[in-house]
Protein backbone atom coordinates (compact mmCIF):
# COMPACT_ATOMS: atom_id res chain seq x y z
CA UNK A 1 0.00 0.00 0.00
CA UNK A 2 1.42 3.37 -1.00
CA UNK A 3 2.81 5.21 2.00
CA UNK A 4 3.43 2.16 4.21
CA UNK A 5 5.76 0.01 2.14
CA UNK A 6 8.86 1.01 4.14
CA UNK A 7 7.18 0.83 7.55
CA UNK A 8 6.57 -2.13 9.84
CA UNK A 9 2.98 -1.31 10.79
CA UNK A 10 0.75 -3.44 13.01
CA UNK A 11 -2.92 -2.86 13.87
CA UNK A 12 -2.87 0.18 11.57
CA UNK A 13 -3.32 0.71 7.84
CA UNK A 14 -1.76 3.67 6.04
CA UNK A 15 -2.18 4.97 2.53
CA UNK A 16 -1.57 8.23 0.70
CA UNK A 17 -4.13 9.65 -1.72
CA UNK A 18 -3.29 12.83 -3.62
CA UNK A 19 -1.32 14.42 -0.79
CA UNK A 20 -3.55 13.11 2.01
CA UNK A 21 -2.27 10.46 4.41
CA UNK A 22 -5.05 8.21 5.70
CA UNK A 23 -4.34 6.40 8.98
CA UNK A 24 -6.84 3.64 9.79
CA UNK A 25 -6.85 1.94 13.18
CA UNK A 26 -7.30 -1.68 12.19
CA UNK A 27 -8.52 -4.12 14.84
CA UNK A 28 -12.12 -4.39 13.67
CA UNK A 29 -12.72 -7.65 15.54
CA UNK A 30 -11.97 -5.75 18.79
CA UNK A 31 -13.72 -2.53 17.69
CA UNK A 32 -10.23 -1.09 17.16
CA UNK A 33 -9.35 -1.31 20.86
CA UNK A 34 -6.01 0.37 21.32
CA UNK A 35 -2.86 -1.74 21.51
CA UNK A 36 0.83 -1.04 21.94
CA UNK A 37 1.37 -2.06 18.30
CA UNK A 38 -1.30 0.43 17.22
CA UNK A 39 0.18 3.36 19.11
CA UNK A 40 3.73 2.55 18.03
CA UNK A 41 2.62 2.28 14.40
CA UNK A 42 0.88 5.67 14.53
CA UNK A 43 4.00 7.20 16.04
CA UNK A 44 6.11 5.70 13.25
CA UNK A 45 3.81 7.16 10.60
CA UNK A 46 3.63 10.64 12.12
CA UNK A 47 7.36 10.88 12.74
CA UNK A 48 8.27 9.72 9.22
CA UNK A 49 5.85 11.59 6.96
CA UNK A 50 7.08 12.08 3.43
CA UNK A 51 7.09 15.65 2.06
CA UNK A 52 4.23 14.86 -0.32
CA UNK A 53 1.88 14.18 2.63
CA UNK A 54 0.39 17.58 3.38
CA UNK A 55 -2.69 16.64 5.43
CA UNK A 56 -3.84 13.60 7.42
CA UNK A 57 -7.12 11.82 8.17
CA UNK A 58 -7.42 9.44 11.14
CA UNK A 59 -10.27 6.91 11.18
CA UNK A 60 -11.17 3.38 12.25
CA UNK A 61 -11.78 0.15 10.36
CA UNK A 62 -15.24 -1.40 10.43
CA UNK A 63 -17.98 0.00 12.65
CA UNK A 64 -15.85 1.68 15.34
CA UNK A 65 -13.37 4.52 15.53
CA UNK A 66 -11.66 3.18 18.67
CA UNK A 67 -13.41 1.46 21.56
CA UNK A 68 -10.77 2.45 24.11
CA UNK A 69 -8.09 0.40 25.80
CA UNK A 70 -8.00 -3.39 25.72
CA UNK A 71 -9.87 -4.04 28.97
CA UNK A 72 -9.25 -7.80 28.85
CA UNK A 73 -5.57 -7.03 28.62
CA UNK A 74 -5.86 -4.81 31.70
CA UNK A 75 -7.17 -7.75 33.72
CA UNK A 76 -3.96 -9.69 33.04
CA UNK A 77 -1.53 -6.84 33.72
CA UNK A 78 0.13 -6.32 37.08
CA UNK A 79 1.65 -2.90 37.72
CA UNK A 80 3.92 -1.69 40.48
CA UNK A 81 3.73 1.79 41.91
CA UNK A 82 6.91 2.58 39.97
CA UNK A 83 5.34 1.83 36.56
CA UNK A 84 4.58 5.50 35.90
CA UNK A 85 8.33 6.07 35.52
CA UNK A 86 8.51 3.69 32.55
CA UNK A 87 7.93 4.80 28.93
CA UNK A 88 4.25 4.69 28.00
CA UNK A 89 3.19 4.65 24.32
CA UNK A 90 0.11 6.77 25.12
CA UNK A 91 2.42 9.64 26.09
CA UNK A 92 4.54 9.30 22.97
CA UNK A 93 1.60 9.09 20.56
CA UNK A 94 0.00 12.18 22.10
CA UNK A 95 3.20 14.14 21.55
CA UNK A 96 3.55 12.77 18.00
CA UNK A 97 0.09 14.12 17.11
CA UNK A 98 0.72 17.41 18.91
CA UNK A 99 4.10 17.98 17.22
CA UNK A 100 2.91 17.12 13.70
CA UNK A 101 2.74 20.33 11.66
CA UNK A 102 0.25 18.96 9.10
CA UNK A 103 -3.51 19.42 9.51
CA UNK A 104 -4.98 16.28 11.11
CA UNK A 105 -8.70 15.50 10.83
CA UNK A 106 -10.41 12.77 12.84
CA UNK A 107 -13.12 11.04 10.78
CA UNK A 108 -15.11 9.49 13.62
CA UNK A 109 -17.05 6.62 12.06
CA UNK A 110 -18.37 4.91 15.21
CA UNK A 111 -17.70 4.64 18.95
CA UNK A 112 -14.79 6.78 20.17
CA UNK A 113 -14.51 6.04 23.87
CA UNK A 114 -11.79 6.08 26.49
CA UNK A 115 -8.45 6.52 24.79
CA UNK A 116 -10.37 6.42 21.50
CA UNK A 117 -11.87 9.74 22.56
CA UNK A 118 -8.35 10.98 23.34
CA UNK A 119 -7.18 9.90 19.88
CA UNK A 120 -9.97 11.95 18.32
CA UNK A 121 -9.09 14.93 20.51
CA UNK A 122 -5.40 14.72 19.56
CA UNK A 123 -6.45 15.70 16.05
CA UNK A 124 -6.87 19.35 15.09
CA UNK A 125 -10.60 18.91 14.61
CA UNK A 126 -13.17 16.19 14.28
CA UNK A 127 -15.88 15.27 11.76
CA UNK A 128 -18.42 12.72 13.02
CA UNK A 129 -20.75 10.39 11.19
CA UNK A 130 -24.35 10.12 12.33
CA UNK A 131 -23.45 6.67 13.71
CA UNK A 132 -20.61 7.98 15.88
CA UNK A 133 -20.72 7.97 19.65
CA UNK A 134 -18.34 9.50 22.16
CA UNK A 135 -17.73 8.48 25.75
CA UNK A 136 -15.32 9.36 28.56
CA UNK A 137 -15.77 5.93 30.14
CA UNK A 138 -12.58 5.79 32.23
CA UNK A 139 -14.16 6.33 35.66
CA UNK A 140 -16.58 3.48 34.97
CA UNK A 141 -13.51 1.24 35.09
CA UNK A 142 -12.11 2.83 38.24
CA UNK A 143 -9.60 4.63 36.03
CA UNK A 144 -8.68 8.16 34.90
CA UNK A 145 -8.24 9.61 31.40
CA UNK A 146 -5.12 8.72 29.43
CA UNK A 147 -3.63 9.72 26.12
CA UNK A 148 -3.77 13.36 27.19
CA UNK A 149 -7.48 13.25 27.97
CA UNK A 150 -6.96 15.37 31.10
CA UNK A 151 -5.51 18.06 28.83
CA UNK A 152 -7.47 17.77 25.58
CA UNK A 153 -10.99 17.53 27.03
CA UNK A 154 -10.87 20.73 29.14
CA UNK A 155 -8.95 22.44 26.33
CA UNK A 156 -11.78 21.72 23.88
CA UNK A 157 -14.83 21.75 26.16
CA UNK A 158 -13.86 23.74 29.25
CA UNK A 159 -13.13 22.22 32.63
CA UNK A 160 -16.71 21.98 33.94
CA UNK A 161 -18.08 20.16 30.89
CA UNK A 162 -15.01 17.92 30.72
CA UNK A 163 -15.44 16.91 34.36
CA UNK A 164 -19.15 16.27 33.90
CA UNK A 165 -18.50 13.91 31.00
CA UNK A 166 -15.61 12.13 32.75
CA UNK A 167 -17.40 11.74 36.07
CA UNK A 168 -20.71 10.55 34.61
CA UNK A 169 -19.22 8.53 31.76
CA UNK A 170 -22.44 9.04 29.84
CA UNK A 171 -22.48 8.51 26.05
CA UNK A 172 -22.42 11.59 23.82
CA UNK A 173 -24.45 11.46 20.60
CA UNK A 174 -23.21 13.22 17.45
CA UNK A 175 -25.62 16.16 17.73
CA UNK A 176 -24.60 16.88 21.33
CA UNK A 177 -20.95 16.54 20.32
CA UNK A 178 -21.58 19.23 17.70
CA UNK A 179 -23.49 21.44 20.14
CA UNK A 180 -20.71 21.41 22.76
CA UNK A 181 -17.90 21.93 20.23
CA UNK A 182 -16.39 18.46 20.42
CA UNK A 183 -16.88 18.04 16.65
CA UNK A 184 -17.11 20.65 13.92
CA UNK A 185 -19.45 18.78 11.60
CA UNK A 186 -21.81 15.78 11.50
CA UNK A 187 -22.44 13.99 8.20
CA UNK A 188 -24.29 10.84 7.08
CA UNK A 189 -22.21 7.70 7.64
CA UNK A 190 -21.86 7.02 3.92
CA UNK A 191 -20.42 10.51 3.35
CA UNK A 192 -17.91 10.58 6.21
CA UNK A 193 -14.72 9.51 4.47
CA UNK A 194 -15.42 11.38 1.25
CA UNK A 195 -16.19 14.55 3.21
CA UNK A 196 -13.15 14.21 5.49
CA UNK A 197 -10.70 13.36 2.71
CA UNK A 198 -12.04 16.16 0.51
CA UNK A 199 -11.51 18.71 3.29
CA UNK A 200 -8.02 17.32 3.94
CA UNK A 201 -7.31 17.54 0.21
CA UNK A 202 -8.42 21.18 0.13
CA UNK A 203 -6.15 21.97 3.08
CA UNK A 204 -3.27 20.07 1.47
CA UNK A 205 -3.42 22.38 -1.53
CA UNK A 206 -3.14 25.49 0.64
CA UNK A 207 -0.10 27.25 2.10
CA UNK A 208 0.82 24.34 4.33
CA UNK A 209 4.05 25.93 5.59
CA UNK A 210 2.02 28.86 6.90
CA UNK A 211 -0.62 26.47 8.27
CA UNK A 212 2.05 24.51 10.10
CA UNK A 213 3.58 27.66 11.58
CA UNK A 214 0.15 28.87 12.71
CA UNK A 215 -0.51 25.47 14.31
CA UNK A 216 2.82 25.51 16.10
CA UNK A 217 2.17 29.05 17.32
CA UNK A 218 -1.23 28.12 18.73
CA UNK A 219 0.08 24.96 20.40
CA UNK A 220 3.51 26.16 21.55
CA UNK A 221 2.42 28.01 24.68
CA UNK A 222 0.50 24.96 25.92
CA UNK A 223 2.93 22.15 25.16
CA UNK A 224 4.31 22.23 28.70
CA UNK A 225 0.77 21.79 30.03
CA UNK A 226 0.27 18.72 27.81
CA UNK A 227 3.56 17.20 28.94
CA UNK A 228 2.63 17.78 32.60
CA UNK A 229 -0.82 16.23 32.06
CA UNK A 230 0.69 13.16 30.39
CA UNK A 231 3.18 12.74 33.22
CA UNK A 232 0.43 12.94 35.84
CA UNK A 233 -1.79 10.54 33.89
CA UNK A 234 0.97 7.93 33.93
CA UNK A 235 1.41 8.38 37.67
CA UNK A 236 -2.32 8.47 38.43
CA UNK A 237 -3.11 5.40 36.38
CA UNK A 238 -0.27 3.43 37.98
CA UNK A 239 -1.77 4.26 41.38
CA UNK A 240 -5.32 3.41 40.31
CA UNK A 241 -4.31 0.05 38.82
CA UNK A 242 -3.57 -1.12 42.35
CA UNK A 243 -6.99 -0.23 43.75
CA UNK A 244 -9.94 -2.48 44.45
CA UNK A 245 -12.19 -0.10 42.50
CA UNK A 246 -10.16 -0.52 39.31
CA UNK A 247 -10.14 -4.31 39.68
CA UNK A 248 -13.91 -4.21 40.20
CA UNK A 249 -14.44 -1.91 37.21
CA UNK A 250 -12.51 -4.21 34.88
CA UNK A 251 -14.13 -7.35 36.28
CA UNK A 252 -17.63 -5.86 35.99
CA UNK A 253 -16.98 -4.87 32.37
CA UNK A 254 -15.85 -8.38 31.45
CA UNK A 255 -18.80 -9.90 33.30
CA UNK A 256 -21.20 -7.36 31.74
CA UNK A 257 -22.64 -6.11 35.00
CA UNK A 258 -22.82 -2.85 36.94
CA UNK A 259 -19.70 -2.33 39.08
CA UNK A 260 -19.97 -1.94 42.84
CA UNK A 261 -17.33 0.56 43.91
CA UNK A 262 -16.15 0.90 47.51
CA UNK A 263 -13.74 3.83 47.29
CA UNK A 264 -10.76 1.60 47.97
Amino acid sequence: MEGSRDMDLKDVLYEVQDGVGIITMNRPDRLNASSTDMTESMIEILENLSPDVRAIVLTGSGRAFCSGGDVKGMSKRLETDESWKQPHPEKAVSMAFWNCDRPIIAAVNGPAVGIGLSYACMCDFRIASESAQFGAFWVRRGYMPDGGGTFFLPEILGTSKALELVWTGRPIAPQEALDIGLVTKVVPAEELMASSVELARQLSKGATLAMGMAKRGMYKSRIGQLEAALEFESYGQAMLRQTADHAEGVKAFIEKRTPVFTGR
